[in-house]
């Protein structure tokens, strides 16, 4: 039987409670009514001028709603979670007769219930913009449902944010820093959502493997895992703080699709070639390939960070593992080391980036030379997936929760330090191109260096240019290295510690990890 029929979910407790919370009359007659004068305003500049006419109308309103569900939404998704977790109310939702599925939907729909009454109000105005031609119905539906997909991706964020983030204000800082995000892009919003219904009318089509597709396919097809992957890790951190938002295996799974997904989108076949990407030439699909690769990277680091264990995770792993009569717990287990996983996980950045080259070559073809190297970028984004899981695993298992402040340090000194001072030595430059050492010291860092490795330079001699090159893979070799070593000196130190706790030198044998109430790892004496 499912989990939670269609039934049940209606009758979903925490979605009654912010249905009957966050719907009382006064509160929303308030909101509808602001709602109501701005599109009023809206539909009176139409009238009185050919805003209907040319679809600027019709952007205004979608902009309207997109403030509405996706800054407006996410935040009270996430306020709703981050409160209930702050007072503890949802320690007594888990061990309720309430499914943890049940309490994800909850929260996810039952967050943002009055701003989904609100869009609601806006639609008769968006559907007025139809009598006059701008856009066609087609269009109108094409572009609502991008909103709504855009809209449930910043609510999962929201509501898995609200999860993973120990504090109330935590979790408001980061919706905080979204929302400054967000006002900085008002400007370029207003214009792109003013162009939108034009755009729509234009039947853009984009590349999957080849495939022409429609374009809201293509956000379908990328959006549809990704809000499977938010639901699962919410579903799981909903069970139990002390899980990881995934487990190892299902982190792997995450980054194949994210990679299937990538491959995809950047995939050049003989089945029709997308009507925007045919516009490009070979150097710009170069680029395209080379930001997959960034986003591998920025994959790979985020979904590592859901499966790392901090030193607690790992002794409680050991403790685990002696009473059941083992000398460690599977390497796939939540509280093992992430060695195995940042080793896959190098693995899919690798065969990701080696499909892709492979259809550079072949769109190059034999006569196209350049002084850049696909495959040595690819290599030098492996090895700083590699580094950058070793140093999260070494600086969690070293530093305990003090570990992420480390890693976040790390990062900058090693990242955006060399992009400063290169910045700097190349503002200082008299010639019309950076001088010699910026090159070099900006290479230093993955940001420009994976770029560098990749795309042809032709303002440097050859040597030079293998010089900066070097620059740029020596780091990222180097700090596997070291990070490999780091964290295998870590490792032994806990299994030391450990083995002095089951000896009795050095740490009292009666204190161990266990759940207590409320579910949060505490040191108890027993």
């Amino acid at each position: 039987m499912h989990e939670w029929p269609i039934s049940e979910w209606l009758d979903n407790p925490i979605l009654v409670k912010h249905i009957r919370s966050r719907l009382r009359p006064q509160a929303l007659a308030s909101g509808v009514a602001v709602v109501l004068i701005l599109c009023l305003c809206i539909a009176w500049a139409g009238l009185r001028s050919a805003l209907f006419q040319n679809g600027t109308a019709f952007g205004l309103y979608l902009c309207l709603q997109m403030v509405i569900l996706v800054p407006m939404g996410g935040s009270q998704v996430g306020v709703a979670m981050a409160q209930a977790k702050s007072s503890g109310i949802l320690d007594f939702h888990r061990v309720s007769p309430v499914t943890p599925s049940a309490l994800v939907l909850g929260f996810f729909f039952g967050g943002a219930i009055r701003e989904y009454v609100l869009f609601a109000v806006t639609l008769p105005f968006s559907l007025l913009c139809l009598a006059f031609g701008e856009p066609s119905f087609r269009g109108f539906v094409q572009l609502t449902m991008a909103l709504v997909i855009i809209a449930w991706l910043t609510q999962g964020l929201a509501l898995l944010n609200g999860l993973m983030t120990r504090s109330y204000r935590g979790s408001m800082g980061v919706m905080g820093l979204g929302g400054v995000f967000f006002l900085f892009l008002g400007a370029p919003l207003l214009f792109a959502t003013s162009r939108a219904s034009a755009l729509v009318e234009m039947d853009i089509r984009l590349g999957f493997y080849g495939f022409s597709l429609p374009w809201l396919a293509v956000v379908v097809i990328v959006a549809a895992p990704i809000l499977a992957l938010m639901f699962l890790a919410s579903r799981r951190k909903m069970e139990s703080d002390l899980n990881h938002p995934l487990s190892k295996r299902q982190a792997l799974l995450a980054l194949c699709v994210i990679a299937f997904i990538l491959v995809g989108i950047c995939w050049r076949g003989e089945f029709g070639q997308a009507r925007l990407l045919g516009r490009l030439n070979r150097d710009d699909l170069l680029v395209i390939d080379i930001i997959l690769l960034y986003l591998m990277v920025v994959a790979a680091l985020i979904v590592a960070t859901m499966v790392t264990p901090n030193r607690a995770e790992y002794l409680k792993g050991l403790w685990r593992a002696t009473k059941q009569g083992k000398k460690r717990l599977s390497l796939w287990h939540d509280l093992s080391l992430s060695r195995l996983f940042v080793a896959a996980a190098c693995l899919v950045v690798l065969v990701a980036a080696t499909v892709v080259g492979g259809q550079i070559n072949e769109a190059q073809g034999p006569q196209y030379t350049h002084l850049g190297s696909f495959s040595l970028a690819t290599a030098t984004a492996v090895l700083v997936v590699g580094y950058l899981g070793l140093a999260l695993q070494f600086f969690m298992l070293q530093f305990g929760r003090r570990g992420p402040t480390y890693f976040t340090l790390f990062v900058f000194f090693a990242w955006l330090l060399p992009l400063i001072a290169g910045a700097i030595l190349a503002s200082s430059s008299t010639v019309n191109r950076p001088g010699g050492a910026s090159v070099l010291i900006l290479n230093l860092s993955p940001v420009v260096g994976i770029g560098f490795l990749a795309i042809p330079s032709s303002d440097y001699a050859p040597s030079f240019v293998r010089g900066a090159q070097a620059c740029a893979f020596t780091p990222a070799a180097l700090f596997l290295f070291v990070f490999g070593s780091l964290l295998t000196m870590a490792q032994r130190g806990a299994n030391r510690e450990f083995r002095l706790s089951q000896s009795g030198l050095g740490i009292d044998t009666s204190t161990v990890v266990v759940p207590v109430v409320g579910d949060q790892a505490r040191i108890q004496t027993l």
